[in-house]
């Protein structure tokens, strides 16, 4: 319970600013506790922006460089490595009939290609223009006015039904029509229509009303011998039979659509360095690693040349460099910023009295250098530059180094401190003479698979040692970011720490229950502040209750003096 406060009235002193000098003495502690809870939050709030920093580069690197395909322990699929866009480069004889680009799998050289025909889907159109009456019908156009029977009092609703070849598998469809619908919300039915699944898969099946031609054109998004369409029920004749009121043919040229007969796509067919009648679902294609858009068919043979990319090869690697060395510039000024030891966070008191700006100075001061040779980022940089130096085992060729390929490291004395630098001309003749030999280097996978946490040892020296620079690198960097994550959480950036890494959070919660060392730090202040706020509360009443009882004192001894003058005033 509070004392009851008496404040001066016998004593004169100004007793509340008294007790408030008394604790600010008192508070110094609590600021003390305070101010190292802050420091606790900013180098956590900073160690988790370094660690977006490393995600954001991982991740980053991945798509510009295309190795977007990953395991659920971050090993990078193989086949991403041969499907690289940028390694080779392949150009078409005569682009009015095809187009051509090249994966790095692609076989250098120059290639013959034939186009004998395309790729078709199934398109079917009206062989005249659908009348209403004697006037040519229009999309507003009810159906019942081109022919359309709806029973008596147009009460009745009609179907048609198709089987629609899906990814090879006959899907059944039913188009549910009736009076009201005109000729576009009939054909808007027919583009809407879904296979009737779960995931209500879209059919592929595009209908459109040309109002200048009066015609129906229908076709199948998908091409090749796989896309077929049957009519299997169409009692009204909308495009069957002897009615066939939108007067209906396919473009085979058979004179008129009918239930049950099933109208089919064709496939593109090509002849290759020889290889003849290969047959192809669609116009854009892959072969060899060679990826083909066809355009036109022709009875002439052309050829599409292959060769490596040294431009697109230098400037991808270039990138990865130049985004290296903006990390590692930038992870170098954290852990050499200069610590300013006095200018500690501000106490409430200290903030009313500075300005918006003065307080913001302030702080850049106060959260300057708390991150100064750090134990976490100096050992992941170490290792990420100790990996950039060591040699790539299991290699054939002679790269398998990266001084090999015209890329070096400045001293350390040298004020760019370990950034890469590239020798243009040496890199170039490397990936002029072995694209292969620089991208096994890059990227070789090493026999060695599955997360960190489920090998040994000497499995995960084995990793490390066989993989690939980048490789490695980014390996570098996940077990950086680990450690970091232990120190200081996840912040709001689980999620992108997952997209580096499915598992990246496994070993966090199996060994620290999701509580970094720096929550049970500041977990540990703020029970500390708690009882240090008690204490404090505490002392004022006692500082309160002393001041109290001496005004009673006073009050007491104040009244025995008037009493005692009155007494010897009457005498």
């Amino acid at each position: 319970m509070s004392t009851l406060r008496i404040s001066g009235i016998a004593s004169g002193l100004d007793t509340e600013t008294m007790v408030k000098d008394l604790m600010k003495a008192e508070r110094v502690k609590l600021d003390k506790y305070t101010q190292n809870r802050q420091l606790m939050q900013w180098r956590q709030e900073q160690y988790n922006s370094i660690n977006k920093d490393f995600a954001n580069f991982i991740i980053d690197m991945r798509k510009e460089l295309e190795l977007t395909k990953t395991s659920y322990s971050g090993v990078i699929s193989s086949n991403s490595i041969s499907n690289l866009s940028w390694v080779k480069k392949a150009t078409s004889s005569d682009e009015n009939f095809f187009t051509a680009s090249a994966t790095a799998s692609a076989m250098s050289g120059t290639h013959k290609i034939k186009v004998n025909q395309l790729a078709e889907g199934v398109n079917i159109a009206s062989k005249s223009a659908v009348m209403a009456g004697e006037n040519q019908a229009a999309t507003s156009t009810l159906l019942k006015d081109i022919g359309v029977d709806f029973g008596v009092d147009d009460a009745e609703t009609r179907t048609l039904e198709f089987e629609l070849n899906i990814s090879g598998t006959p899907t059944p469809v039913q188009i549910t029509y009736d009076a009201s619908d005109t000729i576009e919300s009939f054909v808007q039915k027919i583009n809407n229509a879904t296979a009737n699944d779960s995931e209500n898969t879209p059919l592929g099946l595009q209908a459109s009303f040309d109002d200048t031609t009066g015609r129906l054109f229908m076709s199948t998004k998908g091409t090749g011998e796989a896309a077929q369409i049957k009519i299997t029920s169409d009692d009204q004749g909308l495009f069957t039979g002897v009615a066939n009121i939108f007067q209906l043919n396919a473009s085979d040229d058979s004179p008129i659509l009918t239930v049950g007969a099933v109208k089919t796509g064709k496939d593109a067919e090509i002849e290759f360095d020889g290889a003849m009648g290969l047959k192809y679902s669609s116009n854009a294609f892959t072969i060899n690693g060679i990826q083909i858009n066809l355009k036109a068919s022709s009875a002439s043979e052309f050829t599409v040349s292959v060769d490596t990319d040294v431009d697109g090869v230098y400037n991808k690697i270039k990138s990865f460099v130049d985004k290296y060395n903006e990390l590692i510039v930038k992870m170098n000024g954290i852990i050499s910023e200069k610590r300013y030891k006095d200018y500690l966070p501000l106490t409430q008191e200290q903030r009313e009295a500075l300005s918006e700006d003065e307080i913001t100075k302030w702080e850049e001061k106060a959260k300057s250098g708390l991150l100064k040779n750090d134990e976490f980022i100096t050992r992941t940089l170490d290792t990420m530059r100790r990996g950039l130096y060591e040699k790539v085992e299991g290699i054939n060729g002679g790269y398998n180094i990266l001084t090999s390929i015209g890329i070096t490291t400045a001293e350390w004395t040298d004020s760019k401190d370990g950034e890469l630098i590239i020798d243009e001309t040496k890199l170039k003749n490397a990936i002029a003479e072995d694209v292969d030999g620089v991208l096994n280097l890059l990227f070789k996978q090493s026999s060695i698979t599955g997360s960190d946490s489920s090998l040994t040892k000497e499995e995960k020296e084995t990793k490390r040692k066989e993989s690939g620079l980048i490789m490695r690198l980014f390996d570098d960097v996940v077990v950086g970011m680990k450690d970091i994550i232990s120190k200081s959480g996840t912040g709001n950036n689980a999620g992108l720490y997952r997209s580096v890494q499915s598992s990246i959070l496994i070993d966090f919660v199996t060994n620290m229950g999701s509580i970094s060392y720096l929550d049970k730090d500041l977990n540990d202040v703020d029970k500390v502040l708690i009882r240090e706020e008690d204490r404090l509360a505490s002392k004022e009443e006692a500082y309160w209750a002393k001041f109290t009882a001496m005004e009673k004192a006073l009050q007491e001894m104040n009244s025995q003096s008037s009493w005692l003058t009155q007494q010897f005033s009457s005498m």
